[in-house]
């Protein structure tokens, strides 16, 4: 405690240090914590330098100056907050259950409540979880499962198992899968959090995050933090790419790593995009050409334009489309468009909307980043190849494709086929064998994702799922068949539980959603989607740059606005994906008699004469505004 109130001396009491904030604070950095910074070797990782706000500038890259009043909130390092306190045992060890003793382990839970099934979901396709993966990366980040890959690999070892940076997922002896193995522990690591990097001296661990606030694409435009400088050709507005194969792709470059590329004929590997799960790398490309594709129509009706013109614009619309695709289509194919509308996630209008507020401060929530694991029940580990004219070609190891982006450059066409044309896991309480047993090949000999997330849930300091039931639906759960009573749940998963866990309050978050129906009118549980919502609402109003507003900076006209609620994936994929002449209206749903293939001709596409600048029209006049 002594450290804590120091430490908030340091911001409340000292000078001010100009444009110098503090990441975790917000706050403008004093003389006196500059010189502890500055002491200790902590000043570029703690603090973040900002150049001075103008109310008329376009969104930033870093996040920074989306709110005018706490320029620093909303950054690329800026911390996470909490929907509900962390609950912690001894400081920051994970939670106890009610009777004091340890929650059973998270492989234990996992199979008692998860089946091994191969199942097809019955009416989304893997588009559903494969840009959700692809927009987790624009709000979190990827640091808890780079650093067990990668860096705190020996977790398993007996010499290491007790370390700080270590919470393994132990294998019981009577393992159904490992039993015959000798396999008897999953590596896993604690989150890093603003406390390692002595960012703050804040006592509750505040897990860190590498990504701006606002869903900005900047896993597209502000990739790994390094800003668009290095993403950018400079010419014609366009991001950087390279052909091969005849298809482009974002650059190579000597730093970049895809470890599991095939040697020697694999090797397409991004510099400075993540090439992670193959469905993240997928709409990588698509959104980096998709930028290139908006870049080059403005170009065609604004000749005068120069190349900051052509990016800042392709830029806007880029971010909008992808937005307008996030909310008015995936968030209604797993929430349903009615609790969308009824909540002011969507809008039934199609025009302007006013939602800046000044005082909601730009802040992702831990429960939310954390939530969107639910999606790992609709991971399928096989993806089904399909040529251009969707006959099937073979199946293939979804992971056995991951951190290699070398295999996509010659198959580019049969994985986007794979991402519309497939079905997604079933949704239905189960999950793939591969997920849950091998998730990394190439990595490590065995990993189970859906324990990881136990696991997880704990090491955040996440709350019991029973208090989240009370803080959205005033519900009080006092017994396991109070799930039931409340309409949450069947009697079968009230069951299951009970076999599980001593208390409902012993309920972990993660594993309480799995065991929960489906809201009514959408494919996902109502807690997960309370959680999504909670931080939505918020993301949009702290956002001073969204696109639905009429009075951010360089707005988008009634009629440019008109064409950006055309945005839809079947015309990303029409636009953008190799060999894709037929489409579903709705990417993702599955085919079906009501959502049948079309061709990309009947596809709705932006209009980008709605952006044309009268100034182009005249002879030798050249641009010096955008239009706002």
């Amino acid at each position: 405690m002594l450290l804590s109130s120091v430490f908030l001396l340091f911001l409340r009491t000292s000078v001010s240090y100009g444009s110098l904030y503090d990441y975790y604070s917000g706050e403008p950095v004093s003389s006196d914590l500059l010189d502890f910074y500055e002491t200790n070797g902590l000043k570029e990782t703690c603090t973040i330098d900002i150049k001075p706000c103008d109310p008329n500038e376009r969104r930033r890259v870093d996040g920074s100056c989306n709110n005018l009043k706490d320029p620093a909130r909303g950054t690329f390092f800026a911390p996470i907050k909490r929907i509900l306190p962390a609950n912690f045992s001894d400081g920051n060890k994970p939670r106890k259950a009610e009777s004091g003793k340890e929650l059973p382990p998270p492989r234990e839970v996992r199979l008692k409540l998860l089946n091994h099934t191969l199942s097809s979901h019955k009416v989304l396709n893997n588009n559903v979880p494969g840009f959700g993966a692809f927009v987790f990366l624009d709000i979190g980040s990827l640091h808890d499962n780079q650093n067990m890959l990668g860096k705190t690999t020996y977790c398993c070892n007996a010499d290491h198992l007790n370390d700080y940076a270590c919470t393994p997922n132990l294998i019981s002896e009577n393992d159904p899968v490992f039993k015959f193995t000798g396999v008897r522990c999953m590596n896993s690591t604690r989150p890093l959090t603003y406390q390692d990097f002595k960012c703050t001296q804040n006592e509750v661990p505040s897990p860190i995050k590498r990504a701006t606030t606002s869903f900005d694409l900047s896993q597209i435009y502000n990739s790994k933090g390094e800003g668009d400088q290095v993403l950018r050709s400079f010419k014609g507005g366009e991001l950087a790419v390279e052909e091969e194969n005849g298809a482009l792709f974002p650059p190579n470059g000597p730093t970049a790593s895809c470890p599991n590329n095939v040697k020697p004929n694999e090797t397409r590997c991004f510099e400075h995009y993540f090439g992670t799960f193959v469905s993240v790398s997928l709409f990588t490309i698509w959104f980096v050409r998709h930028h290139n594709y908006i870049a080059s129509e403005l170009a065609k009706v604004n000749p005068c334009w120069n190349d900051e013109m052509l990016y800042q614009t392709a830029r806007d619309i880029n971010i909008a489309f992808y937005n307008q695709v996030y909310f008015y289509e995936w968030n209604t194919a797993v929430q349903g468009r009615n609790y969308l509308v009824e909540n002011g996630i969507i809008s039934k209008d199609k025009g302007h909307r006013y939602l800046y507020d000044d005082t909601k401060s730009p802040e992702v929530t831990l429960d939310y980043t954390f939530i969107l694991r639910f999606f790992h029940l609709m991971q399928e580990s096989r993806t089904m190849l399909y040529d251009v004219h969707g006959n099937f070609i073979e199946e293939f190891k979804t992971f056995d494709a991951s951190f290699r982006t070398g295999l996509l450059a010659k198959n580019m066409s049969t994985f986007t086929q794979s991402m519309f044309r497939a079905p997604c896991h079933g949704g239905d309480g189960t999950v793939d064998f591969e997920l849950a047993n091998f998730a990394f090949p190439g990595f490590q000999i065995a990993i189970d994702a859906l324990a990881g997330d136990v696991n997880k849930c704990r090491n955040f300091g996440l709350p019991p799922y029973v208090d989240y039931i009370r803080h959205f639906l005033g519900i009080e759960i006092n017994s396991f068949e109070d799930f039931k009573t409340a309409g949450l749940m069947t009697s079968k998963k009230v069951r299951l539980l009970k076999s599980v866990y001593d208390h409902p309050r012993d309920v972990d978050l993660i594993a309480g959603e799995w065991c929960a129906k489906n809201m009514k009118g959408g494919n996902i549980p109502l807690i997960t989607a309370n959680i999504m919502n909670d931080n939505t609402l918020r993301a949009m109003k702290s956002d001073r740059h969204w696109y639905e507003c009429e009075n951010r900076p360089y707005a988008f006209t009634e009629k440019q606005l008109k064409e950006i609620r055309k945005s839809t994936l079947a015309s990303l994929f029409c636009t953008t994906g190799d060999g894709v002449t037929e489409i579903m209206k709705n990417a993702f749903f599955n085919i079906s008699p009501k959502n049948p293939l079309v061709p990309c001709e009947k596809i709705k596409k932006i209009n980008f004469k709605a952006w044309a600048d009268p100034a182009c029209k005249k002879n030798n006049i050249k641009c010096t505004e955008f239009v706002r």
